[in-house]
């Protein structure tokens, strides 16, 4: 950025001439909830007149769904966004705007559907009076975030990246396997054969995919096996396709990769598998798992009403390690103003501190063992989760697989 002022001493001793340079406030704010996730993640950095604010610095939008910042004026302000962010995958910078003579809010709103010709910029402003008295206008932008837009800012992986992305020590037939689908698949189908390199193949690991409906239905031209397959992260393949030759699974049905406008980010990000069916010489097992969280009664046969109500209890466990810490911090912090003899306004229930000092043991290791491991031991019957330790070589925080 340039600098904020500069000072000149005039031809009179005591005058001393200032050129200000003038600064706007510059506010992004997102509506992704018609695809259903109002709070999404975005991983996103700033871009300054063509330079990356603290480019070391990853940053998540909140809650408040909102990014602020504050630039001279004359700037050209951009953003990277989802897998954009990565240093190698900086090459897509979105909705440009030029600081000018107001402040500006630039509103993206997720839009659904097939839709043509809308690209990520922001429009033209138009002039809106500002909340409160004496103060100035602001330039109000619109733009829409789309299929197509989110298809522009997930990173597609070539063969070279994928394979130089494999960890260490992953076998053969799982790296070919792999690179071929960054190669490019010619049907919605791979086979892995299940032995090892220096002993006969004694069968095969089928892999099917599904059609990528979500993008479809919201990207004008899509192709599952050109532009879904290789957004995923080569790991993800990887992990799950070592995990099932290890177990001797033959055949699976891989339904969703990286997808566009459904679920977490780790889907729009190509981080996450989902499984439908997996299948062995002792038959196959269906893995759908629509309805867990979902409140009432299961009407899917392969969740239980028991395994819903100990998926609720280890939520509130897990909540109440998670703010475990944070609770001990605030009760460490006033008994030390305590102590120093200020005051200090953090309300603490007493009840709560005297409960935690007795059940955080308990709490925390129900939360991290004794709830979840009864909750897997009763959903193994109908579902496999499979991970990889390998991620030292990974360049990104990884979800093998949700389900």
């Amino acid at each position: 950025m340039s600098e904020a002022a500069t000072c000149t001493l005039a031809s009179r001793p005591d005058v001393t001439v200032v050129r200000i340079c003038a600064r706007r406030n510059i506010c992004y704010e997102f509506n992704t909830s018609a695809s259903g996730q109002r709070n999404l993640q975005i991983p996103y950095l700033v871009i300054v007149n063509g330079e990356v604010q603290n480019p070391r610095r990853i940053r998540t939008l909140g809650n408040s769904r909102k990014i602020n910042l504050v630039v001279d004026a004359g700037s050209k302000v951009a953003l990277y966004l989802n897998s954009d962010v990565h240093p190698d995958h900086r090459k897509n910078p979105v909705y440009e705007v030029t600081a000018s003579e107001h402040d500006a809010l630039i509103k993206i709103t997720e839009v659904m559907g097939r839709i043509n010709h809308i690209t990520a910029v922001v429009g033209v402003a138009t002039m809106r009076v500002s909340n409160g008295p004496d103060k100035p206008p602001v330039a109000h932008y619109q733009a829409r975030l789309t299929g197509d837009i989110w298809m522009s800012v997930s990173h597609r992986y070539s063969e070279s990246e994928a394979n130089a992305l494999l960890p260490e020590g992953t076998s053969e037939v799982v790296r070919e396997a792999v690179c071929s689908i960054y190669r490019g698949l010619r049907v919605e189908r791979l086979r892995i054969p299940l032995g090892s390199e220096t002993a006969s193949s004694t069968g095969m690991l089928v892999v099917h995919f599904q059609r990528a409906r979500n993008a479809e239905e919201n990207i004008v031209r899509v192709s599952l096996l050109t532009d879904v397959l290789p957004r995923t992260h080569p790991c993800a393949f990887a992990a799950l396709f070592s995990e099932a030759r290890a177990v001797g699974v033959t055949e699976m049905l891989v339904t969703s990769t990286w997808r566009p406008m459904f679920g977490s980010i780790l889907h729009r990000a190509g981080l996450s598998l989902d499984i439908a069916s997996i299948r062995n010489s002792d038959g196959e097992i269906k893995i759908n798992r629509e309805g867990l969280i979902e409140p009432g009664r299961s009407h899917n046969p392969n969740i239980t009403d028991r395994e819903k109500a100990l998926y609720e209890e280890y939520k509130v466990l897990d909540r109440a390690a998670q703010s475990a810490p944070r609770d001990r911090r605030k009760r460490e912090n006033a008994n030390e103003g305590e102590k120093n003899g200020k005051k200090k306004s953090i309300a603490i229930s007493q009840d709560l501190c005297a409960n935690f000092e007795k059940d955080s043991p308990i709490i925390s290791q129900s939360a991290k063992s004794s709830t979840p491991g009864i909750w897997n031991q009763i959903r193994l019957g109908s579902a496999t989760r499979w991970s990889t330790n390998k991620r030292a070589k990974m360049k990104l925080p990884m979800t093998i697989i949700s389900i």
